[in-house]
């Protein structure tokens, strides 16, 4: 089936193609950080939602796993369909229906209706987050370019997680939970007209691999499973370990599957790729320290400190301004230092950070301490993050970078999972059941040690097996040719789209 050209190809291109790579750039950024505003803003919200709709004890934790199960299932089939396909067509289809399910999930009267349009819309931020990687990969022919935009892009998800936090106090506080969700969608929309409209196809040989089935199942069922265990409301590892068991063997199954299958979603010549696995091990750790902090932080604020909902969200608020700024710097710094440094002094930073939090105090106050740390673990992450990403994607095929991208984001997701689950099985393992107040701060003091220790061995691990991309450019390529190849490769491409219109516009010329 042949689709429309307006869907394939958008229906104005500006002949200034710095115009057209910044729009892309700007919907991409927009929309991940969308997706990661949703995690958090509900999160804060979670409470108010459990009153209005009548949710249980029992239920309450698929409000958050209903979204980040999805979220984390089919992000690697939504980039390899995205190579496969188109990353417009994804990327569109994604975002329109991340504005639908949020108009429902507005609306919905009940639980069950909620559950499942959460579901729906973790799938649609699947759609849009590997595919929105690959579109800004391939839109920058420049190897300086697009390391700087891929870095712009890397900084819209720890913003879009603080913005998430400040705007669900604020709503919540105001005008309701449910503008969380209207709110996501007016503005889903707007990202979705500015991409239809403006940003280009990219499209690779018609001889490109098929979806791994096999594949998407096993992996798929695993994430469920393994994300259901670390997700559960009630920490249900201790009594009932055979879900967890299952996922992981279910993994392990798909691991050997693609050695085994003829187009697999995860090739295992990429664990080989320099830099691959310590890329997918900073991707992990980075998300379970982030995501472990931002609860256990909660927790102390909240149920030690005595600070309401709205005052633990804007204090997590110049988490995010740094952030932005951090995340944008980075790309200018890395063709200078390399990724290794980089990816080390951000470990450092955190950790540092996470020390720091161990003293937090009502006495401190906010500005004493609970500012300066917030300002030091956004000085580390976003470094991370994106050094992370730039060591796994931008030296990668451009045929590949929408299943990277999905990987790269996967190992996140399933690391915030584990981190959670690492957070509060430190606290209860310290604290006495039932233990509150200041009788609980013991346990969120070890919490914040097991993130030290992650970040530290991070570290190490970064130091001794990331391999310099900068040095290698240096030594082993000509920058010039690089450059010419990448821009050829890109204007190929384009050319291409443009004879395929121009064939399409004289046949429908043939026939009138």
């Amino acid at each position: 089936m042949k689709l429309p050209r307006y869907i394939v190809n958008p229906p104005l291109r500006s002949k200034n193609v710095k115009i057209t790579n910044s729009i892309t750039l700007i919907t991409a950024c927009f929309a991940t950080c969308l997706d990661i505003m949703n995690l958090s803003a509900v999160n804060i919200a979670v409470p108010s939602i459990a009153s209005d709709i009548g949710l249980t004890s029992s239920t309450l934790p698929w409000l958050i796993a209903s979204y980040a199960i999805a979220f984390a299932a089919f992000l690697l089939p939504a980039g390899k369909l995205g190579d496969l396909y188109g990353y417009r067509l994804l990327y569109l289809g994604g975002l329109a229906l991340f504005a639908i399910t949020s108009v429902i999930n507005a609306v919905s009267p009940n639980q069950y209706m909620l559950f499942v349009f959460r579901a729906l819309q973790g799938l649609a931020a699947a759609c849009t987050v590997p595919n929105a990687i690959a579109l800004v990969a391939n839109s920058f022919e420049d190897e300086h370019a697009r390391r700087i935009a891929l870095s712009t892009f890397a900084g819209s998800g720890p913003i879009g997680f603080c913005i998430g936090l400040v705007l669900g106090g604020v709503l919540t506080f105001t005008i309701g939970w449910r503008w969380i969700f209207y709110i996501s969608a007016i503005c889903s929309l707007v990202m979705f007209l500015m991409a239809f409209l403006y940003v280009p196809n990219f499209t690779h040989d018609e001889g490109a691999e098929k979806v791994d089935i096999v594949g998407f199942l096993l992996v798929t069922s695993g994430f469920i499973l393994i994300i259901y265990a670390l997700s559960d409301g009630q920490w249900h590892l201790a009594r009932d370990p055979v879900t967890l068991v299952i996922g992981v063997l279910l993994i392990a199954i798909f691991l050997f599957w693609e050695t085994k299958a003829s187009s697999p979603l995860l090739h295992p010549s990429w664990w080989s790729r320099t830099n691959f696995a310590v890329a997918f091990a900073i991707s992990f750790i980075h998300y379970a320290t982030f995501m472990g902090y931002i609860y256990v932080a909660t927790l102390m604020f909240q149920e030690t400190f005595g600070y309401n909902a709205l005052q633990t969200a804007l204090y997590f608020l110049p988490m995010g301004v740094v952030a932005f700024f951090v995340a944008n710097s980075v790309g200018y710094l890395s063709p200078y230092t390399g990724t290794r440094i980089l990816i080390v002094i951000g470990s450092i930073l955190a950790a540092a950070s996470n020390v720091g939090a161990i003293f937090f105090s009502v006495e401190l106050g906010f500005w004493k301490l609970i500012f300066p740390m917030h300002v030091l673990m956004c000085l580390g992450l976003p470094v991370l993050y994106v050094g992370g990403q730039n060591a796994m994607i931008v030296a990668a095929p451009p045929n590949e970078t929408g299943t990277l991208g999905a990987v790269y984001n996967t190992a996140g997701q399933l690391g915030s999972g584990v981190g959670l689950a690492i957070m509060t099985a430190a606290i209860d393992g310290v604290n006495a059941p039932g233990a509150t107040g200041t009788d609980a701060l013991p346990g969120y003091h070890a919490a914040l040690y097991v993130n030290v220790a992650l970040l530290a061995i991070l570290a190490i691990v970064s130091a001794i097996f990331i391999k310099d991309d900068r040095k290698k450019v240096n030594k082993e390529t000509n920058p010039e040719r690089v450059s010419n190849d990448l821009e050829k490769g890109t204007l190929e491409k384009r050319e291409g789209t443009e004879h395929q219109e121009n064939d399409n516009e004289s046949s429908a010329t043939t026939i009138a």
